[in-house]
């Protein structure tokens, strides 16, 4: 018996850990089983992420956030609207700005009175930005409004924000938790004085020697890349890897109860399927193959490129064609619209965002990647099939002469 309670513990304890991994910020509202497993293991789950990681976590009664660090240029978890489409620099901007206004704000306040607050933090920080000047300026605000609401950092007491959306006279009351908007950022912007310094703050490792930061990057590039390529590292972090490449699968399987895939290419983590068939979509290692439109076209278009150009062994990566890409993707994006039309998802991309997200989607996943191509005319210019994709080769499929 005490056994069987044992594994189940560390069940708990992994999948508490993956949630992290994949969502740095949970909430009552966002995750409320999840949150409840983070503090019922808080002590072990704080001790192994800053160990094994270098990662803060900090828990509180309605909300779990993990701070991380390093990596900032390498691993990006864009937000998405609830459409699916994903958030466009002006809607971060006014996430941004919402959340600098959100500082002044009372516990209950409405939207008008955000907008205001908006209004003053974007002159001071030199932006001509006014989220009720026209449609689309609204439309951003409140695709930042709706990503707090989801978060809990906001509540709709009175009035829909999908109505404001509209109609910007509608009015919308809102509750405000700042216990959760102080920790939407991970880190505080007035810590540095450019965007510069703030970005190379947090890509910083804080680890007291440079053997320690070299093992320590590798572990967070195990962890939070779909694939990490022996090509791709530079010689101290190769090295590394080489030789400890089992003992940082040990670690991280420990901590997060996932596989691993060692090939002369490189390294992968293979994470349980129930982080990967999450509804919600979250990027991340475990992201791929998914069960939505999107990532079932990645995959039919994966295979059938994989299969017709078919890498040779121990390649790190294969030119594709343009006219080839061009030709596969079409067929692949043809098919998804017609899947995303039999769903309930009221927005239906057109076809050249559908062919956006899925190359994105490829690319993330560290199956397909894209060299500079400057002056490049087509969007499917310069992309590489990566050693990992030849996993996802269809022996039935037939090989084409593109190989």
């Amino acid at each position: 018996m005490a056994a069987k309670e044992d594994i189940a513990l560390t069940i708990e304890r992994q999948a508490a850990a993956r949630r992290l991994l994949a969502d740095p910020l949970i909430t009552a509202r966002s995750h409320p089983e999840d949150l409840a497993l983070v503090q019922a293991h808080s002590d072990w789950l704080v001790r192994r992420f800053r160990r094994v990681l270098g990662y803060e976590l900090v828990v509180a009664d309605d909300y779990a956030r993990l701070v991380k660090t390093g990596l900032v240029r390498t691993v990006t978890t864009p937000l998405h609207r609830d459409s699916g489409a994903p958030f466009t620099p002006r809607a971060y901007t006014y996430l941004t700005l919402t959340l600098a206004a959100l500082a002044e704000a009372d516990a209950r306040t409405t939207v008008a009175e955000l907008a205001a607050g908006v209004r003053a933090a974007a002159r001071d920080a030199g932006l001509s930005l006014d989220p009720e000047q026209r449609l689309g300026e609204r439309r951003a605000f409140v695709a930042g409004l709706a990503r707090l609401v989801g978060w809990g950092a906001l509540t709709e007491a009175d009035g829909s924000l999908s109505d404001y959306a509209v109609d910007g006279t509608r009015e919308v009351v809102l509750d405000v938790n700042h216990g959760i908007a102080e920790h939407v950022l991970a880190r505080v912007p007035h810590s540095t004085t450019t965007p510069e310094e703030f970005v190379a703050l947090a890509q910083s490792d804080s680890v007291s020697s440079d053997e320690h930061a070299v093992e320590l990057t590798l572990r967070r590039l195990l962890a939070e890349t779909a694939v990490v390529y022996r090509e791709e590292l530079d010689t101290p972090h190769r090295v590394r890897l080489a030789g400890h490449q089992w003992r940082a699968a040990a670690e991280l399987a420990e901590l997060l109860g996932c596989d691993t895939e060692v090939r002369a290419e490189g390294v992968a983590l293979i994470m349980p399927s129930e982080t990967a068939a999450d509804a919600r979509g979250v990027t991340g290692p475990a992201s791929f193959p998914g069960t939505g439109p999107v990532s079932q076209a990645a995959l039919t278009l994966l295979s059938r490129l994989a299969t017709m150009l078919a890498p040779p062994p121990f390649s790190h990566a294969v030119p594709i064609p343009a006219d080839l890409l061009d030709a596969e993707l079409a067929a692949v994006v043809d098919d998804d619209a017609r899947q995303w039309s039999r769903t309930a998802v009221s927005h239906v991309p057109d076809p050249e965002d559908l062919a956006a997200r899925v190359l994105t989607l490829l690319r993330d996943s560290r199956l397909l990647d894209r060299v500079a191509t400057d002056g490049a005319e087509r969007p499917t210019e310069g992309w590489h099939l990566l050693a990992a994709a030849a996993r996802y080769r269809d022996s039935a499929f037939p090989r084409s002469g593109a190989e």
